[in-house]
């Protein structure tokens, strides 16, 4: 059994010539098989019964995430590849970077082709390729009731079951004096104020409801009671000597810890707090969900936040983007104000017509999902040296030896309100000026 995520084209072509010297009918077929379920092996072993070896492609984590969102995959390529191998049904299995097998068809060329579910053949689009090496396609139809999002709906009606197990609190903190932009929370963006937008992403989003609004004016307060029901949003009044917004969230979970205090008393029972400030009209319901899932699937993972790869080199040097480095298990080593990575070759490379550096360096976005006792843990540390330093607070934490995982997303709408210019580039983004 030969599993390998980075498998070479020329040992794929290898590893088909050796099993056409056995004068043995290959067959493959591909997926994101990212819960594997009796769905699953029904189709592995009806594919393997059409010939003499069956290789499988799937697609990596990346691809999985393009295709069907950033909650997905479930189990990361690795896991997905080993459990496969293990099947006696299977005799190869390949990762692939591309979100269509077509590439590695070509390769392997196989005898037949299969896809389990209500494909029609000419509407896949591998199944030119798969003719233009001479193979065929077959559709095994999947057995009833076992499909991934069967399985996916299933575990969400257990965690509902439980909620007490599962509560997901959003925590929006909001402040009337801002310096930059005073009130902006208010401030009218389209036909209702910015704290709305806030409120109505959080609500696109599985967390349990209500979400919270922290603030300490009461104009805030009535403009979300005012709109929304009391079972969907829920302010609550803070101190109004609450330094910052952590400092403002810890107030209402320890509220919310007290008025709830039997239920979160071991790790499986935790309560998860996530972040979203409350000038981000544009957050993505989908990124908080993320969220989420990397903190419920990871139970001792205290912290969590997004990046984005920053698409525009000159702000890899502005000092306003935060920039994180992340390591290889994509749990954040530092966050800077300045361009770190730094990049020896960076004057060549912005010389150059396509610049790679961007490629390289990831745009902090300021979302963050804790677990609860851990932010009543991290607003009561004083602050650290290189907290002081940079003005990040997330740093704390680092200094303190926490790991912070670091999702990296797409699709985000880089308009935050904090100046009156840029509520008039967000009210120029929803007219689609």
């Amino acid at each position: 059994m030969n599993i390998n995520k980075s498998l070479s084209c020329e040992y794929l072509e290898k590893w088909r010539d050796e099993q056409r010297a056995q004068n043995k009918k290959i067959v493959s077929t591909n997926g994101c098989f990212d819960i594997l379920h009796i769905g699953h092996l029904q189709l592995l072993q009806a594919a393997r019964a059409l010939g003499d070896c069956l290789f499988v492609f799937i697609n990596a984590d990346e691809s999985v995430r393009r295709l069907k969102g950033e909650a997905r995959p479930i189990n990361d390529e690795t896991s997905r590849a080993t459990l496969l191998s293990a099947l006696e049904c299977v005799d190869a299995v390949c990762v692939f970077e591309e979100d269509t097998p077509i590439r590695v068809l070509e390769m392997l060329q196989p005898d037949v082709h299969v896809k389990g579910g209500d494909y029609k053949i000419d509407d896949l689009p591998e199944a030119q390729t798969v003719r233009d090496g001479g193979g065929e396609i077959v559709i095994v139809p999947l057995r009833e009731g076992f499909s991934t999002t069967n399985t996916l709906q299933k575990l969400q009606t257990k965690e509902d079951a439980a909620p007490c197990q599962r509560k997901c609190w959003i925590v929006i903190p909001a402040r009337y004096g801002s310096t930059r932009f005073w009130g902006k929370p208010l401030a009218m963006l389209g036909d209702k104020p910015v704290i709305a937008h806030v409120v109505e992403r959080a609500l696109q989003t599985r967390a349990s409801r209500p979400v919270y609004v922290a603030t300490d004016d009461n104009r805030i307060a009535r403009a979300v009671e005012e709109r929304f029901a009391p079972q969907d949003a829920r302010v609550v009044l803070t101190s109004v000597d609450c330094a910052t917004g952590t400092d403002r969230i810890a107030e209402v979970v320890t509220r919310l810890l007290e008025e709830q205090q039997n239920e979160y008393s071991t790790k499986s029972q935790r309560a998860i707090v996530v972040n979203i400030q409350g000038d981000e009209p544009f957050v993505n319901p989908s990124h908080i969900d993320a969220l989420f899932d990397a903190m419920k699937d990871n139970v001792n993972l205290k912290m969590a936040t997004l990046a984005a790869p920053i698409d525009n080199i000159n702000k890899i040097d502005d000092s306003n983007v935060v920039k994180v480095v992340c390591a290889q298990n994509g749990n954040a080593l530092y966050f800077s104000r300045c361009s770190v990575p730094f990049v020896r070759d960076e004057i060549a490379e912005k010389n150059a017509e396509t610049s790679s550096s961007t490629r390289r360096h990831l745009r902090h976005l300021g979302v963050y999902a804790y677990e609860a006792n851990w932010l009543l843990e991290m607003a009561l540390l004083a602050p650290t040296p290189l907290e002081e330093s940079e003005k990040l607070e997330q740093l704390r934490a680092l200094e303190h030896g926490v790991a912070i995982r670091v999702l990296v997303v797409k699709d985000v709408v880089s308009i935050a309100i904090d100046t009156p210019e840029d509520l008039v580039t967000a009210q120029n983004y929803i007219q689609g000026n």
